[in-house]
């Protein structure tokens, strides 16, 4: 049974905030008073108290053992279920009871809905309102129809960019960035908000968008309840630590690694299938070499013409290799490699349906080869006439939507064709319309195999009885790579319908090569990645910060995910600040007459004069020169924590040290023949705190302070920085009898002569030193030497070494200065200017400066406030777009064929054809864009790869606000219909982000011409209703 934390502290919250600033009209982004939504769980919890002693914010649920008491400790359920539920999902839902928050790490078709679920009726029972937010719209809408079909059609609601349906629903689904504008700008309805569900949060490791999770995380009020469900993730712990510091919140963590359907892996070569990972998640290195040997069969095979290859039945057609061709050997390699066999899945179907093993998803990582893929399939018709009867209902359906001529595009003769024989295709070049179609139609079980992409793999539960995989390379959009043992879960995780298959099955295409048996197991068994925070700092969240005063920037960072591990030692390094400050106070005071005026003086130049001989001898070492300075035969002052002016003789360099972790550390050692008294004969090795165990700096050492008997000596290895002074003595020692001899007459030799050494320096004042200057003559050494010899200048007019307790108030000084240098050192680590982000953070400050952003006391200005509307494009150069009145001279289906650089990311061979006004505000936007960049690239702020400006659609965008047909908009271009609309339903957002700008400024004619833009884009198929509305 898992441990419960209710009996925490009230006043273990987030400090209240100050009020926002009036004149912004804006709500408190983060209410100071925390509403008790749920009274309900002020009950007391039975038999399942703990008294808590360490401050842990995630505690992992035990889900192994069975909840026997589910029923007597949850015995008026919000929401009934028609099955037992698993222990997972009790657990998660007793909790949501107790009014906690919980991350739930599940598989794919494990069950994490159910947790949505129940929050979404517990809120609806106490009359408050869940949110739901998801990754991507298409999940959204998706939601949005189950969600409807699980509760009544009047409490469910849905806010993306372009629709908002029964906005006053007690459970709104929408967007993260969506729920993100409502922080910000302190929507009312928040107040009101028991639950926030964050479905996908493995989305936090997207590198453009996944800051967006952790910036409303952190803005999230105290009153709401975090739902964090989620595929399964190594660090789930981890993240729930941090959500739960960050918000003051016990969280729970509820994982299971238990699939509800096992899955068996199989390789698909020579047309045969070939287990290689049994349910048990076993590696079955067998079935992995008959697959090879039924490979090479093939091949042979096919090189004696016995079965037909890529280029057809004769071998005569057919010339350059497909994309799809495996591209190990790299280029200019002998071997030839063949095309994938065109009659591959022809094959790879029949045996399926030998096998029953329909309906199937064959994923494949390219919108162009999904579409050639079902081209092979011209032959195969999987549905029964009943089934074709259905499927047609259902497209005519859909398409009673559309205009006539949209109905008849290309792409939905195709899809009508394809569907028709049960065949369905599903990509982000897809029209909206025809991706929902399929997912109806494969819901439905009448799409019996579906050519995807691995976007079909996110979001709500479709699972196939079988997945294959076409290839288990993929572009990631830098550089070509093998699929991540995460994104392999995600997608083998549709094979295995619950209730209905035993098994699922999973299967990896071969086509000319087997991929490498590590490759594959790291795949099919490796840990998944890790959440990872890719929180950056952006323009408009600094402005909207700085904006509303109710959190300030270094806060946001500190409270990142980025910042997690600095910020889990917090607490432990605020009570070694409070300990050693203590301890200060605790310090005899020094109140010497004689040493009170001088000695602080000395022990700084001490310091100062080491740090410079510490340089010095780096510099040395690092230096041919090294060999004459540290030869053999020098004698050397040693002083460290072990040595105590213990003087030595130079034998030879030892070998250099590898650290704890392995690593080989920079720092030269040396072999010296040192005279030691008894206890730095039998010092222990080094450890702890070097710093504490340090002598005092004090500067020079004088022949009366040297340490040593003559009948005790050692040889030690010593390291660079334990030589305090270099003498100007060499004397002739048989090092190789000594090192590594370890003869003692040789020994006694040295030490005799060492004793001579000694003889002569005791009537001296001062040990004789090697003259530094002329050991070398680079610039920066002779710098170092001379700020040494003026330092030097300064110790004779010190009076307090006459003081005869000298050494005992040395040593108190010494013990005053080491606790404060820890105290400043501890106080950095935890202070703002300890934050990895604030360098990026002053960076971009300067040029919101220098742009006019923000004043100096960085007071958001006009501009400023202009850039907070600004979500869906790059807020600089728009924000100076619309002030510098650019927009002013165009009409409104000009102007939003010009914002459409802002928001299209892909590549396009085809160029646009631009008439010349608008190649005019093209170069206008352009010479704003370089203008901006200047300013970045002086403050030294790196460009975001997706913000930069594409023009491609300049034309699409033009014509379509001008009324073209969309059938001859997609004569214009080579980009797909799909991403053509996706492209013009981001502008209207766009759009409106420009209009709510043009009514900041109050310029009323660019308020109007947005209206009309947006007007003038939400037409015909681009903006037909979702077929899940």
């Amino acid at each position: 049974m898992s441990m419960d934390i209710r009996d925490v502290d009230d006043d273990a919250t987030v400090d209240n905030l100050p009020d926002n600033n009036a004149d912004f009209e804006l709500d408190h982004l983060l209410p100071a008073n925390t509403t008790n939504l749920n009274s309900s769980v002020t009950r007391k919890r039975v038999g399942r108290k703990a008294n808590i002693q360490k401050r842990d914010w995630a505690h992992v649920v035990d889900v192994n053992k069975p909840m026997t008491k589910f029923h007597e400790l949850v015995p008026d359920m919000a929401h009934k279920y028609p099955f037992e539920l698993d222990t997972f999902q009790k657990e998660a839902v007793y909790h949501l009871e107790m009014g906690d928050s919980v991350f739930v790490a599940a598989h794919t078709s494990a069950g994490k809905t159910v947790v949505a679920e129940y929050a979404i009726a517990l809120a609806g029972k106490h009359m408050t309102r869940a949110i739901y937010t998801s990754p991507i719209k298409a999940l959204s809408n998706q939601k949005y129809r189950d969600f409807k079909q699980t509760f009544s059609s009047s409490s469910v609601g849905i806010l993306t960019g372009d629709v908002q349906i029964n906005p006053e629903a007690n459970c709104l689904i929408m967007t993260t960035e969506i729920l993100r504008s409502m922080l910000y700008k302190g929507a009312d309805l928040i107040r009101d908000v028991e639950f926030v569900i964050f479905d996908e949060v493995h989305y936090v490791n997207d590198a453009e968008r996944g800051v967006v999770w952790e910036e409303v995380i952190i803005m999230l009020p105290d009153h709401i309840n975090i739902i964090l469900l989620s595929a399964t993730v190594p660090n789930s712990k981890e993240f729930a630590e941090w959500v739960g510091r960050t918000k003051k919140k016990d969280i729970y963590v509820i994982s299971t690694a238990k699939r509800p359907v096992p899955l068996e892996h199989y390789l698909y070569a020579g047309r045969d299938m070939y287990k290689i990972v049994d349910a048990n998640r076993n590696f079955l290195s067998q079935g992995y070499k008959d697959a090879g040997e039924a490979l090479r069969r093939k091949q042979d095979k096919e090189a004696r013409g016995g079965w037909p290859t890529a280029s057809g039945r004769g071998g005569q057609r057919g010339a350059a290799p497909a994309r799809g061709a495996s591209s190990r050997g790299g280029s200019g390699s002998a071997r030839t490699f063949h095309q994938p066999d065109k009659n591959l899945y022809v094959h790879l179907l029949g045996n399926l349906r030998k096998k029953n093993l329909l309906p199937v998803v064959i994923f494949t990582f390219s919108k162009k080869r999904c579409e050639e893929n079902a081209g092979t399939l011209t032959n195969a018709d999987l549905c029964t006439s009943v089934e074709k009867s259905e499927i047609h209902v259902a497209i005519e359906k859909a398409m009673s939507r559309l205009k006539e001529p949209d109905r008849r595009l290309p792409q939905i003769r195709r899809m009508r064709e394809l569907l028709s024989r049960g065949i369905g295709v599903h990509h982000g070049g897809l029209l909206p319309i025809v991706k929902e179609v399929v997912e109806l139609l494969f819901a439905r079980g009448l799409v019996k195999v579906l050519f995807a992409t691995e976007t079909f793999a996110m979001g709500v539960n479709m699972p196939a009885k079988c997945v294959v995989f076409s290839h288990i390379r993929k572009h990631d959009g830098r550089s070509f790579r093998e699929i991540l043992p995460g994104e392999y879960t995600q997608m083998a995780g549709r094979a295995g319908r619950r209730g209905l298959d035993p098994t699922g099955t999973v299967i990896i295409v071969a086509n000319d090569e087997l991929p490498e048996q590590t490759t594959l197991h790291t795949m099919m068994l490796g840990t998944p990645t890790k959440l990872q925070s890719q929180f950056r700092l952006t323009y408009n969240m600094i402005l909207n910060l700085l904006r509303v005063e109710a959190l300030r920037v270094e806060e946001m960072i500190k409270r990142s995910f980025s910042e997690n591990a600095s910020q889990r030692l917090l607490p432990d390094q605020q009570k070694k600040v409070a300990e050693s400050e203590t301890t200060l106070q605790k310090l005899p005071r020094l109140s010497c007459d004689i040493c009170s005026p001088d000695i602080s003086q000395l022990y700084e130049t001490s310091k100062a004069i080491i740090t410079c001989n510490n340089k010095m001898l780096k510099m040395v070492s690092d230096h041919p020169s090294s060999s004459r300075v540290l030869c053999p035969g020098r004698v050397v002052v040693l002083r460290d924590e072990h040595f105590r002016w213990n003087v030595g003789v130079v034998l030879k360099q030892a070998p250099v040290a590898a650290s704890a972790s392995g690593v080989r550390e920079k720092i030269k050692r040396y072999d010296v023949l040192a005279l030691v008294d008894l206890a730095t004969k039998n010092a222990p090795a080094r450890s702890g705190d070097l710093q504490a165990l340090a002598p005092p700096p004090i500067w020079p050492p004088r022949p009366a302070n040297l340490v040593g008997d003559l009948t005790e000596y050692d040889v030690k290895i010593v390291p660079l920085t334990s030589i305090a002074m270099v003498t100007d003595a060499v004397l002739k020692v048989e090092v190789e009898l000594i090192v590594p001899g370890r003869r003692i007459s040789a020994m006694k030799n040295a030490v005799r002569l060492l004793s001579g050494l000694l003889i002569n320096w005791a009537p001296l004042e001062d040990i004789p030193e090697l003259g530094w200057k002329s050991v070398m003559r680079t610039l920066e050494f002779q710098e170092v030497v001379g700020e040494r010899t003026e330092l030097a200048l300064l110790l004779p007019s010190v009076t307090c070494t006459s003081c005869p307790d000298f050494d005992d108030h040395y040593a108190i000084l010494h013990a005053e200065k080491i606790l404060k240098e820890n105290i400043a050192n501890l106080k950095l680590a935890i202070s703002d200017q300890n934050l990895e982000l604030i360098p990026d953070y002053e960076q971009k400050i300067e040029v919101l400066q220098e742009l006019k952003f923000i004043d100096e006391n960085s007071t958001v200005q006009l501009k400023g406030r202009v850039a907070c509307e600004i979500n869906s494009a790059s807020e600089l150069i728009l924000t100076e777009l619309i002030l510098e009145n650019t927009l002013a001279a165009y009409e409104p289906e000009e102007v939003v064929a010009l914002l459409s650089c802002f928001v299209f990311q892909e590549k396009t061979d085809v160029e646009p054809v631009i008439p010349p006004k608008l190649q005019e505000g093209r170069d206008a936007i352009m010479a704003i864009s370089e203008r901006v960049g200047r300013v970045q690239v002086r403050h030294k702020v790196p460009g975001e790869e997706f913000r930069a400006l594409k023009f491609g659609l300049v034309e699409v965008v033009y014509e379509w606000a001008k009324g073209m047909p969309f059938e001859q908009i997609t004569e214009l271009t080579d980009v797909a219909e799909g991403t053509v609309v996706r492209v013009i339903t981001r502008l209207d957002e766009t759009c409106r982000e420009v209009r709510d700008a043009a009514r900041v400024i109050g310029d009323t004619e660019l308020f109007k011409k947005m209206e009309e833009a947006q007007i003038k884009i939400k037409r015909d198929i681009v903006f037909a209703a979702s077929l899940y509305f």
